[in-house]
């Protein structure tokens, strides 16, 4: 298997794609300090970074998702990192809803109602570290635990809605045995590359301290992450896919999700405009697409 050297170039996006992105925001003492560590203490700096990077942040929850989470079936189930909280709506074959980093369940909530009008069980998770559900940090491997483990609660699986790095980490589940009829990513990532970039310019740390961090950080998750990107599991999946991606995102380059959908089998691309990263989940056109891909 490749070093880790051989990885870490791939943590700048082509240029034409970089100066679209925006960067993690963080507060200007945050970033000077961390400027000051990565050239006086760069173990402590990689350290505090890596916490940093593997805390996501927990997102408001709008009034009408919560009232849709309101009117679903409330459960909880153990997976990595802890207890983790759902919301199941209908009866019918299971759609997994899968929101994406810092995000929640109730951002997918917009797919709950025309999915259970068309005769499927709709079920969202707050991921590990995310939303009600339990732990501080959470990762890919977080994140495929977690459905995994809902898999094999409301399976057999019809479908999966994901968003952002939701959709990787529904990618590596599925690469990982999660059996999964049909498939709709909403704005997903290539590999983690863009993560690292916009990390890597909010917080202000150096690109040594940054290389130290994803060393570390494939020691504690006990994987590489060469190998188990978006991009790299792809060329294997058999399940229909639907991507739907703004050209002018700039969380998630329109470009990854073009590039996803090419190496992705028999995949189908819509690009749509004016939507960015979240509006997306909400265009009535874009979910209405959404549950009649998944609908078959």
């Amino acid at each position: 298997m490749p070093s880790m050297d051989a990885v870490l170039p791939l943590a700048s996006p082509e240029k034409s794609t970089t100066g679209r992105l925006r960067p993690v925001p963080a507060p200007p003492w945050l970033r000077t300090g961390m400027r000051v560590a990565s050239a006086v203490a760069p173990g402590a700096a990689a350290r505090v970074a890596r916490k940093l990077f593997f805390t996501p942040l927990r997102a408001r929850v709008r009034d009408e998702e919560r009232a849709v989470l309101a009117r679903g079936e409330r459960f909880e189930m153990e997976a990595q990192g802890g207890r983790v909280v759902g919301r199941a709506w209908g009866e019918g074959p299971a759609v997994l809803l899968v929101h994406g980093w810092g995000g929640h369940a109730g951002q997918m909530t917009p797919l709950v109602d025309p999915l259970v009008a068309a005769g499927r069980r709709a079920v969202a998770l707050d991921l590990p570290g995310h939303g009600e559900s339990e732990g501080s940090v959470s990762s890919l491997i977080h994140f495929a635990s977690a459905l995994t483990r809902a898999a094999s609660l409301f399976g057999p699986v019809q479908g999966i809605a994901a968003h952002s790095f939701g959709a990787a980490g529904s990618a590596y589940a599925m690469a990982s045995g999660l059996a999964a009829s049909r498939a709709v990513f909403f704005a997903p990532p290539l590999g983690f590359e863009s993560f690292w970039v916009r990390f890597r310019a909010g917080v202000g740390i150096s690109q040594e301290v940054m290389d130290r961090m994803l060393r570390e950080a494939e020691a504690w998750l006990d994987i590489r992450f060469d190998g188990i990107a978006p991009r790299d599991v792809a060329p294997r999946m058999t399940a229909p896919l639907l991507v739907l991606h703004d050209r002018d995102d700039r969380e998630v380059p329109f470009e990854e999700g073009a590039e996803l959908a090419r190496r992705w089998p028999g995949a189908e691309l819509r690009p749509v405009e004016g939507l960015g990263h979240l509006r997306i989940l909400r265009d009535e056109g874009c979910v209405g697409a959404a549950v009649g891909f998944l609908a078959g």
